[in-house]
C-alpha cells in the first residue's frame, strides 16, 4: 500500500508539468535558450513519467489482486483508513476537476491508460465495499472523499464502457453506502459531543476508542500514547520512563464507550436512513 500510494504519486505529479511544457513549446516565438531548456526539462519529466507510471500500473494490479482474496488485512484499523484516503484522492485525481491537467499528448507514451487505471482502482474499491469499515473509512475521508466525484466516475465507467452492467451496478450501490455512511457519521459527530467526560481522551479531547490505564495511573486512548511515545518514551504526565508494553487495557470502560457508541450510531444511522428516502436520493448516474 506505501508503495502505491508513492509511486501513484510520482506518477500522476509528472503529467501536469508535461501538460504544461507541451503547451508552451507550441509558442513559435520562444527565445532558442528558454526552447531547448523546456525540451531537456521535458526529456527528463517524460522519463521519470514513463517509470513511475509502469511501478504504478504493476501495483494496482496486485492490490486488485490481493483485495480480492485478503479482504481482512486490507481492513485492518491500522490501515483502512491510509488505504481509504490513498484510493480517494487518486479517483479525485483521475475524475475530478484536476483530471484535465492529465491531459498530454501521446498518453501511452508514459503507459498511462486511465482507461485501465480507472477501472482497477474501482475493482479495488469494490473488493473492500461488503465491509462495514472500509465504507466508514472512505466516507469518513475528509480530504479527498466527495460524493461528486463517484458519481463522475460512474458516468465516466458507463460512458466510456470501461464496465459491464453487473460491476456498475456494484459501484453505484456501493457508492450510496458511502453516501449513507457519510450522513452516519456527521449526524454521530455531533451526538458524541456530549460524550460523558470520562469517555474522552485528557490529551486529544477526543471520544476513546480503546482505553488505557497508564502507570501514572491516568487513562488515554491507546492511539495517543503510542503516538506520544514515538517522540517522547516517557508517561506524559509524570515524565517516567515508559514503553507500551507498560500499559493496562481498560476492558470495563472500553465496554462502557462502545455499548454508548452503539447507541448514538444506531440513532444516527436511522435518522440518517429517513434523511435519504426523504430528500429521494437516487444517485442518478445515467447519462443525460
Amino acid at each position: 500500500m506505501n508503495d502505491a500510494t508513492w509511486v501513484l504519486d510520482e506518477a500522476l505529479s509528472r503529467f501536469p508539468k508535461i501538460h504544461d511544457l507541451q503547451m508552451n513549446l507550441k509558442d513559435q516565438t520562444l527565445a532558442q535558450a528558454d526552447r531547448e531548456k523546456m525540451e531537456e526539462d521535458l526529456r527528463t519529466t517524460e522519463s521519470m513519467a514513463r517509470n513511475y507510471m509502469n511501478l504504478s500500473n504493476e501495483t494496482v494490479s496486485m492490490m486488485k489482486l490481493f483485495t480480492t482474496t485478503l479482504t481482512e488485512a486490507f481492513t485492518m484499523p491500522e490501515i483502512v483508513q491510509r488505504l481509504a484516503g490513498m484510493l480517494d484522492y487518486n479517483l479525485d485525481i483521475l475524475t475530478g476537476p484536476k483530471s484535465r491537467s492529465l491531459k498530454v499528448e501521446n498518453p501511452e507514451k508514459y503507459s498511462f491508460n486511465p482507461k485501465v487505471l480507472l477501472p482497477e482502482i474501482v475493482d479495488i474499491y469494490i473488493n473492500l465495499g461488503g465491509v462495514p469499515a472500509f465504507v466508514e473509512a472512505v466516507a469518513g475521508d475528509g480530504r479527498s472523499y466527495k460524493p461528486e466525484t463517484m458519481e463522475m466516475t460512474s458516468r465516466i465507467l458507463r460512458s466510456k464502457h470501461l464496465k459491464d452492467p453487473a460491476e456498475l451496478n456494484a459501484w453505484d450501490e456501493l457508492c450510496k453506502k458511502f453516501v449513507e455512511a457519510k450522513v452516519v457519521i456527521d449526524r454521530a459527530e455531533l451526538d458524541f459531543d456530549d460524550a460523558p467526560p470520562e469517555f474522552e481522551d485528557p490529551i486529544m479531547g477526543d471520544l476513546m476508542k480503546d482505553p488505557v490505564l497508564l502507570p501514572s495511573k491516568h487513562i488515554v486512548d491507546r492511539s495517543t500514547i503510542v503516538q506520544h511515545l514515538l517522540s517522547d518514551p516517557k508517561d506524559p504526565f509524570t515524565r517516567q520512563p515508559m514503553t507500551i508494553d507498560d500499559v493496562i487495557p481498560d476492558v470495563e470502560l472500553k465496554e462502557k464507550i462502545e455499548k454508548w457508541k452503539a447507541e448514538r450510531i444506531a440513532e444516527a444511522r436511522s435518522k440518517a436512513k429517513e434523511q435519504v428516502a426523504a430528500a429521494g436520493e437516487s444517485m442518478d448516474t445515467t447519462e443525460g
